[in-house]
Formats: structure tokens, C-alpha cells, sequence
């Protein structure tokens, strides 16, 4: 529980910086250059997936002490893709802003390729405070970040302004959490003795990859279509339309992810029951969380959009409520994702995700052609189907009997209904577009949600509250 409150402390802190950032930032420059730099930031992110190759998830799953043979050589392993990777965008920057229609741009998308760099040299060592649970100082490296982000994109924007003032805080703030992580980890590579142990970390690793890399393809993919198929001024809209629930949901789920794998690594060890039942708990907590948060976005994104964002972003307002509906569902089946790849079995998740990927790319091609709220609406019909079938699984790799699955999901479904049910009604009696509306339907939403899962999932409740209490009393 330390773990996950350090870590949401970091990237909650991380992200509210960030939002603020944005919110800065959509005042001073247009949609197309945040398009830009989402379209360039968006193959970063699916290139992010395969940085290390895995080893630094098999450097927490081997659950080793100190800095180990196995951990040099994942250090090695990963400064060499890191560099190659690196090097190829920056090589190809030209061609790849040519996609996007964007060639006047190539620069930018050339900045941006330092940060797979910076970024994958400093993953080993970052995967060692995972496995050493030593989350309050992942968190201060996250802060620093974003501090970083902030202090260098700000006066860029006053002063030289479009794409570049967004792309040079990116990449700064990486090299800056890269050299704070090989001063609190110093790893050395290894350069020669110990390459009998590469085989046995990517033997591991490269199924934890292709997990990851068909995860960043999906998160992506209408990144991609959005921009090469209707162009970056879409692109920015629809980037923004996903600014929200990407904050509050999908940043909640990696914020589990950073610390499922050490948890669940820990827990087998003890008992496959003990694993089983730290899942369920989990898919339960996510998904009231998930859902819930879901729905409330969906219901304040008319008023959301124009009042952070400004006017200019009314296009992105339905996107955002089927975005924000999608990545409500996604959290049902997040929890169960760590557990194949802790118990040494990620390879069954692979053969769920290859046929997933393949499908979702074909139905975003068939949803540009009729607009961005197509596009959203085709995730949102996507992440239904897929956390069925997640669930599916996790029945049958696992054996977790239809009863209790359904049962750890259920109140979320109820909750989510109800808050949704809720902040539609004190909706519909104020004014649209204004301030005041935006702030009366977030707090019925929030008693609403509060009051339904004290009916609905009062044990969970009053669980998870005792807990951050006993949490709090012990760090004063």
C-alpha cells in the first residue's frame, strides 16, 4: 500500500503540474502544434515499449539483491537499444513528419527522438527501486520532471513559441530524471563477462515486450490514424479530448502497474491464493474507481472543455465523452494484466492481444473516414469487448471461477450508474458552457459516488479509508 501511495503521489503531483502546464499552453499556441508534438510524442510512446527489451521487468521479476551480474547486463542491454532507437528516429525524423503532413516540422520530431534516449538509459536503475520498493524516491525524480517541463516549455512559449517550446520541456526533463536515477542506482554495464546471462533476461523479457508494445500500439493507434488519415489539426482536438480522462483514469492505471509486478512477484511467493486474491481485490478497486471516474467525465465534458480548455476546443467535447467512457472500461481487466507476467506466463496474454491489436487498427481505418467522434466511438466499443475477453482469460489461465470475477466487478457497475444517473439530472436544470455548472455537477457526481459505493460497496469503502488512515498516522 506504501508503494501505491508513494507512487500515486508522484504521478498524480506529476500530472497536475502537467495539466497545468497544458492548460498554460492551449492559451498560447494552436491545435496544430500540439498535434505536432502528439503525433511525434505518439510514435515515441509505442518505440517506449520496447526500450529495454524487458529485462527491466525481469530485473523485478528475478527479485535479486543489489546491483547483480543480471542487472549489469540489463544496463548494457538497454543503453545499446536506447541509443540505436534513438538514432534511427533522428535519422528518419524527415519522413515520419512527412506522414503527418507536417515536413515543416521535421526539427521537432528530430528533438523529440533524444528522449527514447534519455528515457531508456535510465529504466534499469528505475526498475531497481521498483524491485527494492523504494517508491518515495521514484517520486521525487517524477516531481523533478515535471518541474523541469514546466520551467523550460513556459518562457519557450512567451517567447519562440509553436511546437518546439513543448518538445524541448519533454526531452529536458527526461535527461534531467535520467541523470537523477544514475546518481541514487549507479549501475556499470557490463562489457564483457557476463553475456551468458543476456539469453535468460530476453527470453523473459521479449514476451513481456511484445505485451508492451502491442498495449503502446492500442493506446496509439487512433493517435495515428487520427493524424495521418484526417490531419494534426484533428489530431490536436482529439489529443486534448483525451487530456482529462488520461489524467485521472489512465494515469491511475499505470500508476498500478508501476507497482503490481513487485507486489504480485512477492505474493506468489507466498501462495497462489494470496495472488488470486490480491487480483480481485485490485479489479475491484480499479474498476469502481475506473468506471465511476469514467462517467463523471463523460457527464462534465460539455461544460469541462470550453472552461479549462477555452472555446477554441469545442470540437473535442464528444470525443471526450466517449474517450472518457472508454477508459472507464479499460480499468475492468487492467488488474489482471501483471499477474501472467508475474507467474512466468505472459505469453497467454500475447495470444489475447495480437488478434485485439489487429482488430482495433482495422476499425479506427473504417472509423476515420467518418470523423473524430467516430474514431472515439470505436475505442469505446473496442474496450467493451476486450475487457470481456480479459476477463475471459484470466478464467481460464488462472481458473478464477465466472462467480468471483463478476462479483469484484458488479458495484462498479452500480456505482458508475448511478453517479452517471445523478450528474445527468442536476445537469439538466443549469446553464451549459459555464464555470458554476461545471463546479455544482462535479460535486453531485462526488456524493453521488460516494453515497452509492457506501450502498453498493461499503466494505471496500470503509477498507480502503482505514487503510489510508493507519497510512497516514504512520508517516506522522
Amino acid at each position: 500500500m506504501g508503494g501505491f501511495l508513494w507512487t500515486t503521489l508522484a504521478w498524480g503531483s506529476n500530472r497536475i503540474v502537467i495539466l497545468g502546464l497544458t492548460l498554460l499552453l492551449a492559451r498560447l499556441l494552436t491545435p496544430e502544434d500540439f498535434g505536432v508534438v502528439t503525433a511525434a510524442v505518439t510514435i515515441i510512446a509505442m518505440l517506449d515499449a520496447a526500450l529495454d527489451l524487458g529485462v527491466g521487468a525481469a530485473v523485478v521479476a528475478r527479485q535479486e539483491q543489489g546491483i547483480t551480474a543480471a542487472t549489469r547486463m540489463a544496463m548494457t542491454i538497454n543503453l545499446g537499444i536506447s541509443a540505436v532507437i534513438s538514432l534511427a528516429g533522428i535519422a528518419a525524423s524527415p519522413w515520419i513528419a512527412a506522414v503527418f503532413d507536417a515536413d515543416a516540422q521535421a526539427n521537432v520530431f528530430a528533438l523529440l527522438f533524444l528522449y527514447p534516449l534519455f528515457r531508456g538509459a535510465g529504466q534499469v536503475s528505475d526498475a531497481v527501486l521498483k524491485r527494492d520498493l523504494q517508491f518515495k524516491r521514484r517520486t521525487a525524480i517524477d516531481l523533478t520532471r515535471a518541474a523541469v517541463r514546466v520551467c523550460i516549455s513556459v518562457p519557450l512559449a512567451l517567447t519562440v513559441g509553436g511546437a518546439f517550446s513543448i518538445a524541448a520541456g519533454i526531452v529536458g526533463g527526461e535527461l534531467v530524471a535520467m541523470l537523477l536515477l544514475w546518481i541514487l542506482v549507479p549501475i556499470r554495464p557490463a562489457l564483457r563477462a557476463h553475456w551468458h546471462l543476456a539469453p535468460d533476461l530476453l527470453r523473459f523479457g521479449g514476451l513481456v515486450t511484445v505485451i508492451r508494445v502491442l498495449g503502446s500500439v492500442r493506446a496509439s493507434a487512433d493517435y495515428l490514424v487520427v493524424g495521418a488519415m484526417i490531419g494534426t489539426t484533428a489530431l490536436g482536438y482529439y489529443g486534448m479530448a483525451y487530456k482529462l480522462p488520461e489524467l485521472v483514469i489512465e494515469n491511475v492505471l499505470w500508476i498500478f502497474s508501476a507497482v503490481a509486478l513487485s507486489t504480485y512477484s512477492k505474493a506468489r511467493v507466498i501462495s497462489e491464493d494470496v495472488l488470486t486474491s490480491g487480483m480481485l481485490r485490485a479489479t475491484r478497486l480499479l474498476s469502481i474507481y475506473g468506471l465511476t471516474a469514467g462517467v463523471t467525465l463523460a457527464v462534465l465534458a460539455p461544460e469541462a472543455v470550453p472552461v479549462l480548455f477555452s472555446a477554441q476546443w469545442a470540437p473535442a467535447i464528444t470525443p471526450m465523452v466517449f474517450i472518457s467512457l472508454a477508459l472507464g472500461l479499460m480499468a475492468v481487466g487492467w488488474a489482471s494484466g501483471d499477474v501472467f507476467t508475474a507467474t512466468g506466463r505472459p505469453g497467454t496474454l500475447v495470444a489475447l492481444d495480437i488478434p485485439a491489436t489487429v482488430l482495433l487498427i482495422a476499425g479506427f481505418v473504417v472509423a476515420a473516414d467518418h470523423g473524430l467522434v467516430a474514431v472515439a466511438a470505436a475505442l469505446l466499443v473496442f474496450n467493451l469487448v476486450y475487457c470481456v475477453a480479459r476477463l475471459a482469460l484470466v478464467r481460464y489461465a488462472h481458473g478464477t471461477a465466472w462467480p468471483r470475477l463478476l462479483g469484484a466487478v458488479a458495484p462498479a457497475v452500480a456505482i458508475a450508474a448511478v453517479t452517471g444517473g445523478v450528474g445527468l439530472l442536476v445537469r439538466s436544470f443549469l446553464p451549459d458552457g459555464r464555470f458554476v455548472t461545471l463546479v455544482v455537477v462535479a460535486l453531485a457526481c462526488a456524493v453521488a459516488a460516494l453515497g452509492a459505493g457506501l450502498v453498493f460497496a461499503r466494505t471496500t469503502v470503509t477498507d480502503t479509508i482505514a487503510l489510508l488512515r493507519r497510512r497516514r498516522v504512520g508517516a506522522g
